[in-house]
């Protein structure tokens, strides 16, 4: 779903695509809401909500995601938080939080991200990330830099 100006929400039936894998969703700037049992996407592996500057939070359900490897939520200004349950994404490697300068804390859970490896943010808010560093090994924080390219897809 991608350059949806209008949309406002997702319709909660998106939640009953069990076998869906990869879910882009960008430049929807009026969006303000994903639905509260997004978790139910069993087979989700990348979920990219990019430049969505609406969205305020990420709903609790996000983080059943079991299968998500890969979460990019870059350029939405106006996420305050990531959700508590964070650290329920086991299999999570890489997260992109580019322009995300509103989050101001981490969830402590965010420290059992076991699996992570790569960690894409600003500088302002790389600080963030020192506990996670030290709780979890191989975990590297890149400080971002202007991409044009397809490589998230593969990752």
């Amino acid at each position: 779903m991608d350059h949806c100006d209008d949309l406002c929400e997702l319709p909660s039936s998106i939640s009953r695509m069990h076998s869906l894998e990869c879910m882009s969703i960008t430049n929807c700037h009026s969006l303000q809401e994903l639905p509260a049992d997004l978790g139910k996407l069993n087979s989700l592996q990348i979920l990219r909500i990019y430049d969505c500057p609406s969205l305020k939070t990420l709903p609790p359900g996000l983080c059943e995601l079991k299968c998500l490897k890969y979460l990019d939520i870059s350029q939405c200004v106006g996420l305050e938080c990531l959700p508590e349950g964070i650290g329920g994404l086991l299999r999570l490697e890489k997260i992109d939080m580019r322009k995300c300068s509103r989050i101001r804390n981490l969830p402590k859970s965010a420290a059992s991200l076991q699996l992570l490896r790569h960690v894409i943010c600003d500088e302002e808010i790389s600080w963030l990330w020192k506990d996670v560093e030290t709780a979890v090994p191989g975990v590297h924080v890149e400080f971002a830099r202007e991409c044009f390219d397809l490589d998230w897809l593969v990752e």
